[in-house]
């Protein structure tokens, strides 16, 4: 179960950002959270209440609280980004205690671990400037989408853009082949079918293909 008290995202920071901040003395819960940080790549800061260095508690990109702990943060200074994290689905006194401690949102295990990861990844990689995305959409095969998507791609990279061209025809014959590729190393759309859970954007940029100075997520044609 997952709830909110305000939908308002986290400030929005440029590169790859610190690890949350977690408040609990439940031994259980920090197990818990512990391995959902892990699980998002992010090395998270451990307290039994607010941290007693200046800006522990402000600088945090995210704050976990245990609901162990709601009365010992009680009187820190409201933020955002602080999430109350419980365990007891029954318990009604939850959403008075993060009222009480300013929390975003209220989350109980396990039910909300997928969206802890999400959002803990979230800081942790940091967001950057939103991309602009093109789509080339052809209205018959042979007409040149293939084509027209390979220039637009290789002229974006460089005028040195940061640039992935996604193939996303199944039964087209393979961007990566257009390009020259077909034989680089990298991952390509059969890797990702049978995977579960968030892939990292920096990670799955890493691992695709590179050509012309741009990354390319294509399909592995059939011989």
């Amino acid at each position: 179960m997952a709830g909110a008290v305000t939908h308002d995202p986290p400030p929005a920071a440029g590169g790859r950002q610190g690890g949350p901040l977690i408040v609990t003395e439940d031994s259980e819960l920090l197990d818990d959270l512990l391995r959902l940080c892990a699980a998002a790549g992010a090395t998270p800061e451990v307290h039994h209440g607010v941290p007693d260095r200046r800006g522990g508690w402000e600088a945090a990109p995210l704050v976990l609280v245990g609901d162990d702990a709601a009365r010992r943060v009680r009187g820190a200074a409201r933020r955002r980004g602080v999430v109350l994290v419980g365990r007891d689905q029954d318990d009604s006194g939850v959403w008075r205690r993060a009222v009480e401690i300013g929390a975003e949102h209220v989350l109980m295990l396990p039910d909300g671990e997928q969206w802890l990861v999400d959002r803990i990844a979230d800081v942790a990689e940091g967001v950057g400037r939103p991309a602009l995305t093109v789509g080339v959409i052809g209205g018959r095969g042979g007409a040149g989408a293939s084509t027209l998507a390979c220039a637009l791609a290789v002229t974006s990279a460089r005028e040195g853009l940061r640039t992935l061209l996604v193939d996303a025809d199944p039964l087209g014959g393979g961007l990566d082949v257009l390009l020259g590729g077909e034989t680089a190393d990298g991952l390509r759309w059969p890797a990702f079918s049978s995977s579960r859970g968030r892939v990292g954007g920096g990670a799955l940029e890493e691992s695709l293909p590179e050509l012309h100075s741009l990354r390319v997520l294509s399909w592995v044609v059939s011989a």
